[in-house]
């Protein structure tokens, strides 16, 4: 799909656009399956506007009234769904600019190539038009039954509490599909295709403030307008909306990057991942990922909502509370010991159960139902479970047991959940009645764990980016389009980085440095021509003295001469004793739709052992560059381990932060930066740079 920039619409615009009441069907005909979907979906889901079908060589066209041409409708319509061949699409837009319409969804591929896509988006700008589409299946409304859908949706659905936007249709109907299946509903359903003039991230806006909408899953195939993105998704969490993104990453961050290791690290994956978390959004693999992490928020009321680190639950399975145990941990949730004031109610006659939790019950419940629900209303009202789960699901009669949960709902500022093992395990008898007699649950185990883990990650992980992010306006380079150490150590200085200090010895136009070394030194080949000084022998290390340093000066001339760089310079700089230090390794590449974006990996002879990257935008709070620390597997090395002292990680937080404001300041210029290694040196000495390479340009 095309990026668009967004179009930053208001609010009453919007509102009418998704919620009209006249609808016009043009090139509607009972021949094609796009508008049977779409007409027969207005007539089952019920909505109560008017709908007038444009067609000139019909009446009616199944069951709606039909007009010959726009000009000849009894009047204004809200909205035209436009259901002609590309070639038609712009001249009867024409037409339905000129009733006064302000809105239209069109259907049509054969806009793909930018400069069609320009020429419809110029086209729609100058009628006055917001336009859905083209290439795509249009949107649903669940609550009004406007069903301006002309894709096929092979599950009913019902109104619920669940918003799916995409730019992808056939993506949307299948997630709409597994809603159904999973007992959910959706609010909204809004797919944007090319995204002529109307993105993913209006439509994100005009949900964040939505009154059916609880959460939000999107598929996201390009940010388009990133920026905008990040306000939609902050605009959702300021109305505690949280938004679930599933995302296809289209970005090519680093693969062209030819100066320093971080491009080679830096995956496109990586950056959407990044780019999700720092908006505050909550990244997903797969469709059905999306709707398990969904599942909890759609379930249970907003004031029951919090950071669930902790569960109960009650099982009549041995083996369902077993697997459970295990999905919880998978997902980081803690099960403590049930409370005395449970056990405390198991009659002694009851045998075979064991106090664990998950609680396995057993079937013996029949026998004892009535101590059943106190013990229930024990573990709900227990303040070491942040939510609490009844799972049943096989046994007739089972129903009366899920009277804690109905009981409980809003009454506790706590998920309190009815649920199955997976969703094929529940009755169709119990499927009937939560229809009837809706209530929170959620089915399917996985689905459960990983919908509590969301609603953690909601509150621990709210983003990071500052609001009006990327509206500042940035500094200018002032330095070469290709940085060495010397060039970067001032700059970066000012930015709270410790740059080793260096002195220059000799230069190419031949002039000797005033500056000495200080011994033992590291002698090294500084040139924009030669960014990989190793690969050259262009590092004289353990230099001990002024004659050694002379014969390492002499010989890395003889390599800058050999190289025929044209501009190079030998620097010196002191050699520090790297015992009981860590190496990493920390870099910027310039993503180019989410900005610089800040990589940390282990360094030195740890990069081998310690494959793993951690990726963030920038600018971090020292929040996010512990969590970079963490997600890195080097915190233990940090902290000391085995007798080895502790490292000083204050000051590579400093370090971090550091670096990515100079990177967010610079993002018109800067293309790349290598600090290659950092040392991170015992606690009391400051985190030292030894090492810098950057590209900077237009």
């Amino acid at each position: 799909m095309s990026a668009a920039r967004a179009g930053h619409y208001d609010a009453a615009t919007v509102e009418t656009f998704f919620n009209p009441k006249v609808v016009a069907v043009i090139g509607a005909s009972p021949d094609t399956l796009w508008s049977r979907q779409l007409l027969d979906g207005m007539r089952s889901h019920g909505f109560q506007g008017r709908v007038y079908v444009v067609n000139p060589s019909r009446s009616s066209v199944l069951g709606f009234q039909s007009f010959k041409s726009v000009a000849d409708l009894p009047e204004k319509p809200d909205i035209a769904a436009v259901l002609l061949g590309a070639k038609h699409v712009p001249g009867m837009l024409e037409q339905v600019a000129a009733t006064g319409c302000k809105a239209a969804y069109v259907l049509a591929a054969g806009f793909e190539k930018p400069d069609q896509l320009a020429a419809l988006r110029e086209h729609a700008k100058k009628l006055g038009l917001i336009l859905i589409g083209p290439n795509c299946n249009g949107f649903i409304n669940a609550g009004a039954g406007l069903h301006l859908w002309t894709g096929p949706i092979n599950r009913p659905y019902r109104h619920g509490t669940v918003a799916l936007l995409g730019q992808s249709s056939g993506v949307l109907g299948a997630l709409c599909c597994l809603t159904w299946d999973r007992g959910l509903g959706i609010s909204f359903q809004i797919s944007t295709g090319n995204q002529v003039n109307f993105a993913l991230t209006d439509a994100l806006n005009f949900l964040a403030t939505n009154a059916d909408t609880r959460v939000v899953v999107t598929y996201v195939e390009q940010f388009g307008d990133y920026p905008h993105f990040v306000e939609a998704v902050q605009k959702c969490r300021a109305n505690n909306t949280p938004v679930i993104v599933v995302a296809v990453g289209r970005s090519e961050a680093g693969r062209g990057a030819a100066l320093g290791h971080t491009g080679a690290i830096t995956t496109t994956g990586a950056v959407t991942r990044a780019a999700i978390e720092a908006a505050g959004a909550i990244p997903v693999d797969t469709l059905d990922e999306a709707l398990d992490r969904a599942s909890v928020f759609a379930v249970t009321p907003p004031r029951a909502w919090r950071p669930v680190r902790t569960a109960g639950l009650i099982s009549i399975s041995g083996g369902w509370s077993a697997l459970m145990g295990d999905y919880f941990a998978d997902e980081g949730i803690a099960t403590p010991p049930l409370p005395e004031s449970v056990t405390k109610l198991l009659p002694g006659w009851v045998e075979n159960v064991t106090f664990n939790n998950p609680f396995d019950i057993t079937a013996q419940i029949y026998g004892f139902a009535e101590v059943y629900y106190q013990m229930a209303d024990e573990m709900i009202k227990h303040d070491g479970f942040d939510a609490v789960s009844i799972m049943f699901g096989n046994w007739d009669g089972g129903e009366r047991f899920f009277a804690p949960v109905a009981t409980w709902q809003g009454r506790i500022p706590k998920p309190i959940i009815a649920s199955c093992i997976e969703t094929s395990a529940l009755k169709d008898s119990y499927r009937e009645w939560l229809d009837s007699d809706p209530m929170p649950n959620v089915q399917g185990g996985q689905a459960l764990a990983r919908g509590l883990a969301a609603m953690r990650d909601y509150f621990d992980k709210p983003g990071y980016l500052p609001q009006g992010w990327c509206t500042d306006k940035p500094k200018r380079w002032k330095g070469p389009a290709v940085a060495t150490f010397p060039d970067m150590a001032k700059p970066l200085s000012a930015y709270g980085l410790n740059c080793a200090g260096h002195a220059t010895l000799l230069d190419h136009t031949g002039k000797a440095g005033k500056g000495k070394p200080s011994f033992p030194a590291v002698l090294k080949l500084e040139s924009p021509q030669l960014p990989h000084k190793t690969e050259y022998g262009a590092v004289k290390v353990g230099i001990a003295d002024d004659k050694a340093c002379a014969a390492a000066v002499k010989a890395l001339a003889a390599i800058a001469n050999k190289q025929k760089l044209k501009t190079w310079s030998v620097i010196a700089q002191p050699m520090l004793d790297l015992t009981d230090s860590l190496e990493l390794l920390a870099g910027i590449v310039h993503d180019h739709v989410a900005g610089p974006v800040l990589t940390l990996g282990a360094g030195g002879v740890l990069a081998e052992l310690f494959d793993k990257h951690a990726h963030a935008l920038c600018p971090i709070t020292p929040a996010q560059a512990e969590a970079m620390i963490d997600r890195i597997g080097v915190r233990k090395i940090l902290n000391g381990y085995r007798g080895k002292p502790a490292l000083d990680t204050a000051s590579l937080v400093g370090t971090l932060v550091g670096l990515s404001q100079f990177a967010y300041d610079h993002r018109a210029d800067l293309k790349e930066l290598d600090l290659n290694p950092i040392v991170v040196p015992p606690a009391g000495t400051p985190t030292t740079l030894i090492d810098a390479l950057a590209r900077f340009g237009e």
